[in-house]
């Protein structure tokens, strides 16, 4: 086991840009490969994408076995002025997306901390990283973008209900206001109907005063 393995197990942190980098192991294609990885700040299956879109400038690029995602005649100038395969994986570990990448150089000879192309490798991958972080930042304006504009058939689908219900209260108003108006002119009929009557009892009990002077009359005549 070459003294890299060591370091991986003590998994040293390197701090380049806004990313850290660490030392490690994993396992890929169902054996424990040496090298160094870090989190994302993106889902796993945009992470995914994105990164084999960044692998296919380097190389050919080919999925591997349980998830491994493999890379074959990379060329990457800044670490090794020969082809290289490179080994990576892509991985949710509590709650973050992790990325794993082996890359061997050589037999036994796998970057990690400490390793005279660790620089270079780690600024190759803050590279990829910048790139899903303004991918990231795109999805999350054309996110905020997809929530505004279903607000906004929600506030036009409100509108157009409260229009509708607007309407439907402006005729409902509009009928309670001739049924009022029905209401006034019936009881204006009804009063007048009442004076009528009050009228015409007064003119029936005079007219029955009248007609019992009459029939006292008319007896008084008889007796006479």
């Amino acid at each position: 086991m070459t003294k890299y393995f060591f370091l991986a197990l003590l998994v040293f942190a390197s701090v380049t840009g806004h990313s850290q980098i660490f030392s490690g192991m994993t396992e890929i294609e169902r054996a424990q490969k040496e090298g160094f990885y870090t989190y994302i700040g993106t889902e796993e299956k945009y992470a995914t994408e994105s990164w084999k879109r960044y692998l296919k400038k380097f190389g050919r690029v080919e999925n591997g076995k349980g998830g491994a995602i493999n890379s074959y005649d990379t060329r990457i100038s800044s670490i090794s002025k020969n082809s290289f395969t490179l080994l990576s994986k892509i991985t949710e570990e509590n709650n973050k997306t992790k990325l794993f990448v082996s890359i061997s150089l050589g037999p036994d000879d796998y970057i990690q901390t400490g390793h005279a192309q660790f620089k270079e490798a780690s600024e190759w991958l803050e590279d990829f990283i910048q790139q899903v972080n303004l991918e990231e930042g795109v999805r999350k304006e054309e996110q905020k973008l997809l929530n505004l504009n279903s607000q906004k058939v929600k506030n036009t689908k409100m509108a157009e209900r409260l229009m509708r219900e607007i309407e439907a209260n402006k005729k409902q108003t509009e009928l309670l206001t001739k049924r009022l108006e029905e209401a006034k002119l019936e009881r204006e009929k009804l009063l007048a109907n009442q004076e009528q009557n009050k009228l015409d009892q007064k003119a029936t009990e005079d007219a029955l005063i009248l007609q019992n002077q009459a029939v006292e009359a008319a007896k008084k005549k008889i007796k006479d």
